[in-house]
C-alpha cells in the first residue's frame, strides 16, 4: 500500500487490488472507485480544496445517519456504561425529541430547530427546570455524536439553559404527612413502609430502589445508601425506621419490591390524588430536610444527611431557619464594635 499524497489529515493511496482511497482524520477511509492514477489525483485535489473551504462530507454512512439510528446507537451506549436511571431520562429526552423533529438526518439538526423544541416545550406549560433537564441530557447525547465523527459541531452548544424562577423547595406539612401514614397502612402496607424509609433517610428515588436488607448493620444501628454513579453514604438507623422494619427482616435481597423508580412516582401520585394533595416524590426528601432545618439542625449535618456535595444545594433550606441564622450573627459578629443607637449621629 502505498502512499502519494499527504495534506491536512488526508492521504490518497492505493490498496493492493489497485483501487485508490483516501484517508481522512482518525482513520476513516472512503474509496475512490479507480484504479486511475491520475484520476485520482484529481479528486483527491478537489477534495482537499472542499476541505480546505470547511464544506468536507464524507459519503460513508456515518456522515448519512439519521436521528433514529443515532438514537439507537447511543441509547446501547447509555445502558452499558451510564447509571439506569441516566440512561433512562437520556433515553426518555431523545425520544421526545425525535417526536418533534422526526427521523431526520442528524447532520441537519442546527440552532434554530433546536429553538423551535424550546418554544414547543413552553407552549405546552413545561416549567423552566423540566426543559433545562432535557436540554442537559440531550447536549450530552450530541457531544457524543460529535466525538464519533456524526457531526462536526455540537447544535446544543450554542443554545442558554432558561431562566428558572428560584422558589423555595415544597415540603410535607405534619398533618400532612399523618394524613398519607394513616391512608397508607390501611390500603398499601408495603408502600407505607418505603415512603416512612425515605422520610427517615431523606434518599433519592434510586437508593430507596437499591436498597438492600444486607446493607443495615442493625447492631451498629446504619444504613448504607447506594446511589448515582454508585456512590455510598452511611446514615443512622432511627428507632422509629428500626421499629417499622424489624417485622420484615431478613438477612439479604431487596427492601421493596419495585424495580424502576417511575413505579414509585406513579404510586404516589395515585396516593396525592385520593387524598387532594400535590406533592412530588421528590418532595418527601425536601420535608427530611425541610424538618431537620426547621427543629434546629445545622445546614452542615444536614449537607451530610442528605449527601450533598454542594453546600449551596443545601442552603435552599436555609430561610426555614430564621432563629439559627439570628443565632450565627449574634455569636459570629461578636467581634463588632458596641454602637449604641443613639451615639450613631446623621449626617445632613
Amino acid at each position: 500500500m502505498k502512499t502519494f499524497f499527504k495534506i491536512e489529515n488526508m492521504r490518497l493511496f492505493q490498496r493492493e487490488n489497485g483501487i485508490w482511497y483516501v484517508e481522512f482524520y482518525r482513520g476513516k477511509k472512503k474509496s475512490l472507485g479507480t484504479r486511475d492514477r491520475k484520476l485520482a489525483e484529481r479528486l483527491f485535489k478537489e477534495l482537499q480544496k472542499e476541505a480546505l473551504k470547511g464544506k468536507l462530507i464524507f459519503l460513508e454512512k456515518t456522515q448519512r445517519i439519521t436521528l433514529d439510528e443515532f438514537i439507537q446507537e447511543y441509547v446501547t451506549y447509555a445502558e452499558a456504561v451510564k447509571a439506569p436511571t441516566t440512561a433512562y431520562r437520556d433515553k426518555y429526552a431523545l425520544q421526545k425529541f425525535r417526536e418533534f423533529l422526526g427521523n431526520i438526518s442528524l447532520a441537519i439538526i442546527n440552532v434554530k430547530r433546536l429553538e423551535d423544541y424550546i418554544t414547543f416545550l413552553r407552549a405546552r406549560g413545561r416549567k423552566a427546570s423540566s426543559i433545562n433537564i432535557e436540554l442537559r441530557h440531550l447536549k450530552s447525547a450530541f457531544s457524543k455524536a460529535k466525538e464519533w465523527g456524526y457531526l462536526r459541531e455540537n447544535p446544543f452548544a450554542k443554545i442558554k439553559l432558561l431562566k428558572e424562577e428560584k422558589t423555595p423547595p415544597a415540603f410535607i406539612l405534619p398533618d400532612e404527612m399523618k394524613k398519607i401514614f394513616d391512608y397508607l397502612r390501611e390500603k398499601d402496607l408495603i408502600f407505607y413502609k418505603l415512603v416512612f424509609f425515605t422520610l427517615e433517610t431523606g434518599a433519592r428515588r434510586i437508593e430507596v430502589l437499591r436498597a438492600r436488607w444486607e446493607d443495615i448493620d442493625w447492631k451498629r444501628k446504619i444504613i448504607i445508601l447506594h446511589g448515582k454513579g454508585n456512590k455510598k453514604r452511611v446514615i443512622p438507623l432511627s428507632s422509629r425506621l428500626e421499629k417499622v422494619l424489624e417485622g420484615e427482616r431478613k438477612d439479604k435481597g431487596k427492601l421493596f419490591p419495585y424495580e424502576h423508580h417511575d413505579t414509585l412516582s406513579h404510586k404516589w401520585q395515585k396516593v396525592m390524588k385520593a387524598l387532594g394533595l400535590k406533592y412530588r416524590f421528590h418532595d418527601i426528601r425536601h420535608t427530611t430536610a425541610s424538618w431537620l432545618v426547621m427543629n434546629g439542625v445545622s445546614l452542615k449535618v444536614v449537607q451530610e444527611l442528605l449527601g450533598h456535595s454542594d453546600i449551596r444545594t443545601t442552603q435552599i433550606y436555609a430561610h426555614l431557619a430564621p432563629e439559627v441564622l439570628r443565632e450565627a450573627i449574634e455569636t459570629g459578629l461578636r467581634v463588632t464594635p458596641k454602637i449604641h443607637p443613639v451615639e450613631l449621629k446623621v449626617v445632613k
